[in-house]
């Protein structure tokens, strides 16, 4: 099924991911990637994916052959004459990609913590762990109505 774009998802494209202001986001593959990244799930259209990644048509075009070669997008399947495509993840690159932004993620998220923290000493700093000492994001704590880890 062709993933929508939530408005929470929309809004996050207009303010720019972290993924993006890390990596500096003005290259058009990096907004294609980012996009494909948020949104795993699902499989998008060319048209589709331009919109989520906020760049024209043409310039997606201008790129797409490179994704394909170096095998990060994937053909899904057909939606009347749409091809569907979402990130190949068999590719070791994508999956390092994803490892990148889920470390980003954590890593924003640990900084809002230590904010949060500093900010209201009745909350116990001790009770997150660093992001640098946790091997995989399932291994956060959870933290009700903070910023949620992205991705998978």
């Amino acid at each position: 099924m062709a993933g929508k774009m939530r408005d929470d998802e929309a809004l996050k494209m207009e303010e720019g991911s972290l993924f993006l202001k890390v990596l500096g986001g003005k290259d058009p593959t990096l907004k294609i990637l980012d996009f494909l990244i948020d949104n795993i799930g699902f499989d998008y259209s060319k048209t589709e994916i331009a919109s989520g990644a906020g760049i024209s048509r043409t310039t997606l075009f201008s790129v797409w052959d490179g994704l394909e070669r170096n095998e990060l997008v994937a053909f899904t399947r057909n939606v009347g004459r749409a091809k569907m495509y979402r990130l190949n993840m068999r590719n070791e690159v994508a999956k390092k990609l994803i490892e990148l932004d889920r470390a980003i993620s954590s890593r924003h998220a640990s900084r809002l913590e230590r904010l949060e923290a500093a900010e209201n000493p009745s909350v116990n700093a001790g009770e997150f762990e660093e992001a640098e000492d946790v091997e995989n994001v399932e291994d956060l704590p959870e933290k009700g109505g903070g910023v949620p880890i992205c991705l998978l």
